[in-house]
């Protein structure tokens, strides 16, 4: 069940958006969006939240916290500190993943030399929002591949039902679990019935781009 603690600060800055047609990064479809920008904006907020992220796990056994690009930038941080905090002595590395034109196949790659601290060292993955788990899976991936040791993956959101399956067996605490219902593509019934794509929120402006290319 979903602390209602936590809920509350999710609704109180307008993290948890409904009745529109939004377009997710995995490019499924839904009418509900959960904004994490909204709570990016509130450091209290964000360092109470990455808190409780940090809590199931023994600091004394973590080394380095990793995230994706964007949101794992700014959750990376909190959460090693809420970690350190928490240590006898020592200091939990906050490092992150980024894809860019110099990764292979635009994968998530550590760019900046990162990869030198994560060899022989137990590390906790952090994800804001997990969809379909695809992120979460490539920064475990990439993570493994260069000899780290993955302790858990904690997201401040489960919106896909994503479960250890998905993500190399990797064991998830998520704050908030949430059931949307999400769509393809091709059997989205807001496209069907000519629903206006948000443009605000997610990735409705690329997809309204794409969709205005193919019909050239």
């Amino acid at each position: 069940m979903n602390d209602p603690k936590v809920m509350q600060m999710f609704a109180d800055v307008g993290a948890i958006v409904s009745n529109s047609h939004f377009v997710y990064s995995s490019g499924r479809h839904s009418s509900v969006y959960v904004n994490k920008d909204a709570l990016y904006m509130h450091p209290q907020v964000i360092s109470e939240l990455c808190q409780r992220m940090a809590a199931p796990y023994d600091a004394e056994r973590i080394d380095v916290v990793v995230g994706p690009v964007i949101g794992g930038v700014i959750l990376s941080q909190w959460v090693a500190s809420a970690l350190t905090q928490r240590r006898k002595d020592g200091e939990v590395l906050a490092l992150f993943a980024e894809k860019g034109s110099d990764s292979v196949n635009k994968q998530f790659a550590f760019n900046r030399g990162f990869d030198k601290y994560i060899a022989d060292k137990n590390v906790l993955v952090v994800e804001d929002v997990l969809t379909t788990g695809g992120s979460a899976r490539q920064v475990i991936e990439l993570v493994r591949a260069h000899g780290g040791n993955i302790v858990g993956l904690s997201a401040l959101c489960n919106r896909g039902n994503v479960q250890p399956k998905d993500v190399d067996g990797i064991a998830i605490h998520s704050l908030v679990a949430l059931s949307l219902q999400t769509y393809p593509e091709d059997e989205c019934p807001f496209c069907a019935q000519g629903v206006s794509v948000n443009t605000l929120l997610g990735k409705g402006r690329a997809f309204l781009a794409r969709q205005k290319v193919a019909r050239q």
